[in-house]
């Protein structure tokens, strides 16, 4: 099974993780994510990212990427390098 590699993403979330594939943002969202499981856009970048790694036919690993980006902005996270004004 393909990785499918993406544009790195940087959280903030006791320390810093770099996610770098479709791979590591399910992962993220299915065992560390700190936001409800409810959120209509968690749900959205769990399916994105599920029907990426199934088949990535209809759904590009960008997708995945942007959808996952969505999701963190409704969990109150930041994320680098797609949010500018980090404080971190």
């Amino acid at each position: 099974m393909s990785e499918f590699r993406i544009e790195p993403i940087t959280i903030l979330w006791g320390d810093f993780e770099t996610l770098e594939t479709v791979t590591d943002l399910a992962r993220v969202l299915l065992h560390r994510w700190p936001g409800s499981s409810e959120a209509q856009a968690f749900v959205t970048a769990l399916m994105v990212c599920s029907a990426v790694l199934e088949n990535g036919l209809d759904d590009r690993p960008e997708d995945a990427r942007l959808a996952f980006v969505e999701a963190a902005h409704e969990a109150g996270l930041s994320v680098s390098p797609d949010d500018e004004a980090l404080d971190w």
